[in-house]
């Protein structure tokens, strides 16, 4: 398993919240876009507050976005047990999931609402849990990225298996010093050799972002709905921070701004349209009013929280009251510096990544690395936000071990036998689901 990865035993406790981050996300991203609108001389006031205090976010020239869970570890393993009771989180997994929270930083020349890409000169991600050590480092700084994962301290603080460094095959030796929780680096060049940047994918950055019009059109549609179905509550100050609570109908709400988006889909890239929810989707959304707490410190917002029991219906194992919060938090990072001792990691020929094969990577046997340093250098970046969904190469890897694990399952002369039919057009389904819908190159 990944140490990137939630145990899958966690991720049967983090389905319980899948309806809950839709909400979040999109109740965080409409009042950070600045629009928030309402009608009212209270939520006039209110909103006001949450929108200069996210302008202040944009004035910074750094800042740290935290993504985290608030949880009672009881609750974390009464979701668990509900759903898997052979496969519930122990004690130990459950705090650790409980206080999980995956961090981004970012340091900029202009102010961060000014900043572009060649703006940026500093940034770093981290994954961990509670007050303990990072367990995933990744760092990028005056153009070296630097990388670190424990996948010991990963297996321990989230009480699963996992793998030792020392236990990779061979072909893996370059990242050995990565899993064992040592700094590596290479040059953000080797990156953009691999599809990375610009100049390798031949598509110009922000080549699929909207055009001015379509988002002014999307703005303008945004502020309506939110003056239709949100309502701000000014709740007062606690602690010394200021607290706003926004409150509408879940469904309704998500299911205008799903509309709205709709209503440009022609001027979004057909990949980002396929990771939207759809109105079947939302069907599971309830109806009710959820609220969202907005917590302002010194005019500056500093954090955004949901409470996922607001989510809890008769019968379900996480109850109204019970403590399961999905928090965002902002605030000012630290220098963010390279770190001493990092090991080079080797660069290997075009069409390798950090010196190691593809295909070893992805599993299987070597791939056709030659291919890919032929690949017209206008094709879509190999490492694109698609998921690798428009690189041949890696089509043509996930392909091969698709038939590989046929193979073990049905025997290597299945397509001769009588499920042979079906067993292909399942594969088939599975690469038309994962790339869409270009033709499969059987063999």
């Amino acid at each position: 398993m990944s140490p990137l990865c939630v145990p899958r035993r966690q991720g049967k406790t983090i389905n319980t919240a899948r309806r809950t981050t839709l909400a979040v996300a999109t109740s965080a991203a409409l009042a950070l876009t600045g629009i928030a609108a309402c009608g009212t001389v209270e939520n006039l006031s209110a909103a006001q507050k949450i929108q200069k205090a996210a302008d202040k976010l944009g004035e910074q020239h750094s800042l740290t976005v935290e993504f985290g869970l608030d949880a009672d570890p009881k609750v974390l393993r009464r979701a668990s047990q509900s759903d898997d009771p052979g496969d519930a989180l122990s004690p130990t997994a459950a705090k650790a999931v409980g206080k999980l929270r995956i961090s981004f930083s970012v340091e900029a020349s202009k102010p961060l609402a000014e900043a572009q890409d060649k703006d940026i000169k500093s940034f770093a991600f981290s994954v961990g849990s509670g007050k303990g050590a990072e367990l995933l480092d990744v760092r990028m700084v005056d153009k070296t990225l630097y990388l670190r994962a424990d996948v010991d301290a990963f297996g321990k603080t989230f009480d699963t298996p996992m793998p030792g460094a020392d236990e990779l095959p061979p072909e893996m030796g370059p990242l050995k010093d990565l899993f064992a929780g040592k700094w590596v680096k290479t040059d953000t060049s080797a990156l953009e050799e691999l599809g990375a940047g610009a100049d390798a994918s031949g598509k110009k950055s922000g080549a699929d972002k909207l055009d001015s019009k379509t988002q002014r059109k999307l703005k303008t549609d945004l502020k309506s709905i939110l003056a239709r179905r949100v309502t701000f509550t000014d709740k007062g100050e606690k602690d010394g921070t200021d607290h706003i609570l926004a409150k509408a109908p879940a469904r309704a709400l998500l299911t205008d701004v799903l509309g709205a988006v709709e209503d440009v889909s022609d001027k979004v890239p057909a990949w980002r349209m396929r990771s939207m929810p759809t109105e079947k989707d939302l069907k599971d959304v309830p109806n009710s009013k959820l609220g969202v707490d907005f917590a302002l410190k010194d005019g500056t917002l500093s954090g955004v929280t949901f409470d996922a029991a607001q989510l809890a219906e008769p019968g379900d194992p996480v109850k109204k009251g019970d403590k399961f919060d999905i928090v965002l938090r902002f605030d000012e990072p630290g220098k963010i510096t390279a770190p001493t001792g990092a090991k080079e990691l080797p660069r290997g020929k075009k069409g390798t990544i950090f010196g190691m094969d593809p295909g070893l990577l992805l599993g299987g046997g070597p791939a056709d690395v030659d291919a890919l340093s032929k690949a017209d250098p206008g094709a879509e970046s190999p490492l694109d936000e698609d998921g690798f969904a428009n690189d041949p190469l890696f089509r043509k890897e996930f392909e091969k071990q698709l038939r590989k694990e046929m193979d073990k399952q049905f025997g290597a002369d299945w397509e001769n036998g009588p499920m042979g039919d079906e067993i292909e057009k399942q594969i088939q389904e599975q690469l038309k689901l994962q790339f869409g819908d270009k033709a499969a190159a059987k063999g």
